[in-house]
């Protein structure tokens, strides 16, 4: 048995507030997460000798311990004070494997739940180093297997972000996965043509049964159920909230109507 098995069975058929860069902080994800099961910080850079430099547009985690637990710890608070007992998720980026894991350690100290390992984004400082969604190219596929074993390792959970498109094939990737037990993958499958990208979900869920979260243009009552049927676990929903707080609570609601 996995030891998730309880927690996916937590999360499952739920929905979360989906990470924007720069956006999602305890504040915001505390006024825009009714209704969500989970929400998720960031994305937050690992970076430490970048901070307080402002070389990056993204925010960067305190370099040392104690001032980055009590940084964590206050979004963790901001958002439990308002939306209660709700799973609080960090998406995270880092150019370096060793920095990425000491900032998970410290969210987890916090009081943190899940760290979602960024290899979807393509902001072009880490992504020029190989880094992010670069990460899924063949060529720097080593690299990407040694990061999720790592990760795997801190006996914590952990969900790997991947965006759908990014290569023609994931099933290498989702192999490698599959000896692993880390919470799960996230996959941003935002088409080009404004709507989700269902033959890639019926494709990853007919290859694999590991357990998968959804974003990107899932938006309606009608894509909500056609992402559950076609096997989903989870849906994430972002760009929709940052117009209407209560976008996520009135589709949820929405949906128990048309049942």
């Amino acid at each position: 048995m996995s030891r998730w098995t309880n927690l996916r069975s937590r999360l499952r058929g739920g929905f979360f507030l989906s990470s924007m860069g720069g956006v999602t902080d305890g504040a915001y994800c505390a006024s825009r997460g009714r209704g969500c099961v989970m929400v998720q910080l960031g994305a937050y850079l690992a970076e430490p000798p970048a901070y307080n430099l402002g070389i990056h547009r993204l925010p960067v985690l305190p370099p040392d311990r104690d001032r980055c637990v009590d940084f964590l710890r206050k979004e963790c608070s901001k958002v439990r004070e308002v939306l209660g007992d709700v799973y609080v998720c960090l998406n995270l980026a880092t150019p370096k494997l060793e920095w990425g894991l000491e900032a998970s350690r410290f969210f987890y100290e916090a009081g943190g739940d899940i760290v979602e390992l960024n290899f979807h984004g393509t902001y072009e400082p880490y992504y020029r180093i190989g880094r992010l969604r670069a990460m899924v190219l063949p060529e720097n596929r080593s690299e990407l297997f040694r990061w999720l074993e790592a990760f795997n390792s801190l006996d914590k959970p952990v969900i790997a972000k991947f965006r759908a498109g990014a290569i023609p094939d994931y099933s290498p990737i989702m192999d490698y996965m599959e000896g692993l037990d880390l919470l799960g993958v996230h996959f941003n499958i935002r088409s080009a043509d404004g709507k989700p990208d269902y033959n890639f979900l019926e494709d990853l869920r007919r290859y694999s049964n590991i357990f998968i979260l959804v974003s990107g243009y899932i938006w309606s009552v009608e894509a909500v159920k056609k992402v559950f049927e076609l096997g989903t676990d989870m849906i994430g929903i972002a760009e929709p909230t940052r117009e209407d707080s209560n976008f996520i609570e009135k589709l949820i609601a929405d949906l128990r109507e048309a049942r």
